[in-house]
């Protein structure tokens, strides 16, 4: 994989990887219905040998350790040094070095031995590669005959709703297929591969293909979640948008938005976001909708 900056390089940040999956875990601590998701989707069960590929700093690969309850070996695969000695040392606090162990290598070249695996699994990989069959190939090599391939994928499933202001919700998903298509254009990368994962298993020589949806909804003012984790979210994103807007706008301008669209969404969206951090009152009562989710797809090994 090339080590040249892309567009979508914030994602692999330390800084942000730790502070994006710290207020994700906040988030699904109101959704426990998800660990059984998992575990019954992906047939996590004790004695389980798993390659996590793409582990970045390890928060999937203990998750998927924490699910287990029992003895199981899970390796993860990772090509940036920094992102593995987080994810050791993270590990390591998390008291489950037993379990979990890294290796440093490429998604095209797994520095593991074929028929190695019951599960080989990815989360938000093949959408920053250009080559996902390549890769989930390389994935069925280290997976045992028998054994399960599971890719975890954002697709198009976003939708955001504000009952006070229906244009900018429309300007924002506008801009959003903008940014998809541009960074698509520019990278040849597909941000929204969930759709395409089934014939990208299938491609990869996989059968007993199954599919089901994560979903995520993110209403403001859900009474389950904290008005501190909230804020925290908002200021996270507010902050990333303003370090990524000159990347952003050359991807969005590439997918055929244009320059009077995006000032518009970002006068507009720092303007309402300041609003909510610095009114409680308007937080809780802020109804508008945002819908995502991750794709989960698995094919097994013939």
């Amino acid at each position: 994989m090339s080590k040249k900056k892309s567009i979508t390089s914030q994602a692999f940040t330390i800084r942000y990887l730790r502070r994006s999956r710290e207020l994700y875990r906040r988030y699904l601590e109101t959704k426990p219905w998800i660990n059984q998701l998992y575990t019954t989707f992906l047939g996590l069960k004790p004695s389980m040998t798993i390659v996590d590929v793409g582990c970045g700093t390890g928060d999937f690969t203990r998750f998927l350790a924490e699910l287990i309850h029992g003895k199981c070996r899970i390796v993860g695969v990772d090509t940036r040094a920094a992102s593995l000695k987080t994810a050791v040392s993270e590990t390591r606090r998390a008291r489950l070095t037993g379990k979990i162990s890294y290796r440093e290598g490429d998604a095209y070249n797994i520095p593991i031995e074929n028929d190695f695996a019951d599960l080989t699994c990815c989360r938000t990989l093949l959408m920053h590669l250009p080559d996902p069959v390549r890769a989930v190939k390389e994935m069925t090599r280290v997976t045992k005959i028998g054994g399960m391939v599971a890719t975890v994928e954002r697709g198009q499933l976003p939708s955001y709703y504000d009952p006070d202001d229906e244009n900018f919700a429309q300007l924002i998903r506008k801009l959003g297929d903008s940014y998809v298509e541009g960074v698509r254009k520019l990278e040849g990368k597909d941000l929204v591969i969930g759709n395409r994962l089934p014939s990208i298993l299938r491609k990869a020589g996989l059968s007993d293909i199954r599919a089901e949806i994560q979903a995520d909804a993110w209403l403001l003012s859900d009474s389950r979640r904290k008005v501190e984790d909230v804020k925290a979210q908002l200021q996270f994103e507010l902050m990333n948008l303003r370090e990524n807007k000159k990347v952003d706008r050359k991807a969005m301008l590439a997918g055929g938005a244009n320059g009077e669209q995006i000032d518009q969404f970002y006068r507009k969206y720092e303007s309402k976001t300041r609003e909510l951090l610095t009114d409680s009152e308007k937080l809780k009562h802020n109804t508008a909708f945002d819908v995502g989710g991750l794709y989960l797809v698995t094919g097994r090994k013939v």
